[in-house]
């Protein structure tokens, strides 16, 4: 037992550094973001409404928060060390493109807990943590409770019997039953009509609703519709 206390003195004198950054602290910083990142890993699970897969990029939270604590751990004491972190990150080069802003928000929480840790400040990173759940949590909530739809709708068919004047028509129809609307494209050629227009924001059971009667009133021609808040 002499002989392990011996030697992570040893090794603790060996890994402190001038901003007395023992082993034993380190470790704990290391631990605590982990942890920390976990948590932000199954929040932004929960609550994240974002079209890629979440599986695949809250994978890396408790990483990049482990790697950051230690390079801030690392380089706080030393402006030499500093100087060439900034040179080092100045010729990476990040091939995959962060196309959600959700994820781009989670991955700055992520950084901002390793940073606090890194700066041996834990209760900054778990308030940052608890203040951000609320939030989080809020939004949530809100957004199901509001959970409109705008959708984009395209109606082809026959130009002589439905894009003519008359209550038959599909403007006329689109009027009656979906109310206001965008007009963005009316084409006719070679005696067939295309329109396309968005729908003002409702509920998706009243858009389905719409659709249905759409359908029944102009059962002649084709629908196609893409949901516009959908992320790509």
């Amino acid at each position: 037992m002499q002989n392990i206390l011996e030697a992570w003195k040893q090794l603790e004198g060996s890994v402190t550094t001038e901003g007395n950054v023992t082993a034993l602290s380190l470790c704990i910083n290391l631990i605590l973001a982990g942890v920390l990142a976990l948590y932000v890993r199954c929040l932004y699970r929960w609550c994240s409404k974002s079209a890629s897969d979440t599986e695949s990029i809250s994978r890396t939270f408790p990483l990049l928060a482990l790697i950051t604590t230690a390079v801030i751990a690392v380089v706080k004491s030393s402006l030499a060390l500093s100087l060439g972190l900034v040179g080092a990150l100045s010729i990476v080069r990040f091939r995959a493109a962060i196309k959600d802003p959700e994820e781009l928000v989670y991955l700055f929480l992520c950084i901002a807990i390793g940073l606090a840790m890194g700066a041996e400040q834990p209760l900054l990173a778990a308030a940052l943590v608890g203040v951000a759940s609320l939030f989080i949590f809020g939004m949530h909530l809100m957004s199901g409770k509001n959970r409109s739809q705008q959708l984009m709708l395209t109606i082809s068919g026959d130009a002589e019997k439905y894009f003519g004047d008359g209550a038959t028509s599909v403007m006329s129809v689109l009027q009656s039953v979906a109310g206001n609307h965008t007009l963005h494209r009316f084409d006719i050629d070679k005696g067939r009509g295309q329109v396309r227009v968005a729908l003002e924001s409702k509920k998706p059971e009243q858009l389905a609703g719409v659709i249905n009667e759409l359908k029944q009133r102009l059962s002649g021609c084709d629908f196609s519709y893409v949901n516009l808040n959908a992320q790509v």
